[in-house]
């Protein structure tokens, strides 16, 4: 997903810190799993180095095929080794989404430019 370059990461961790001390309330964040891009250790390392200590929950969401990017899903024995390591190590509450809408090209990674 296209996301405007105006807001660094260290804005929104600083963001999410004022969040969760204004309000008391937990934060949670979606991370979109792609084979080969985003789902190594180190980025399951650097996901749990970023979040440790916060008040803060993680959506592991596997996309769905996309051929028109070559994104293929995260097969299931690294996202649970991925979803290991933010809560053994890091202690951040981690859940997997199960897929949804992949039969109608509306799961993750596959609602885009497509004409009706």
């Amino acid at each position: 997903m296209p996301v405007p370059r105006q807001y660094s990461i260290e804005m929104l961790i600083k963001a999410v810190d004022y969040y969760i001390e204004q309000t008391g309330r937990r934060v949670t964040f979606e991370y979109a799993l792609i084979e080969g891009v985003n789902d190594s250790m180190l980025h399951a390392e650097q996901l749990g180095v970023l979040l440790k200590g916060k008040l803060v929950h993680v959506n592991l969401i596997p996309v769905n095929e996309v051929v028109e990017k070559s994104y293929k899903p995260t097969k299931s024995d690294r996202i649970n080794s991925f979803k290991n390591m933010l809560e053994n190590k890091y202690h951040i509450n981690t859940t997997v989404r199960r897929e949804l809408g992949s039969d109608i090209n509306a799961a993750c990674g596959q609602l885009r430019n497509s004409k009706m």
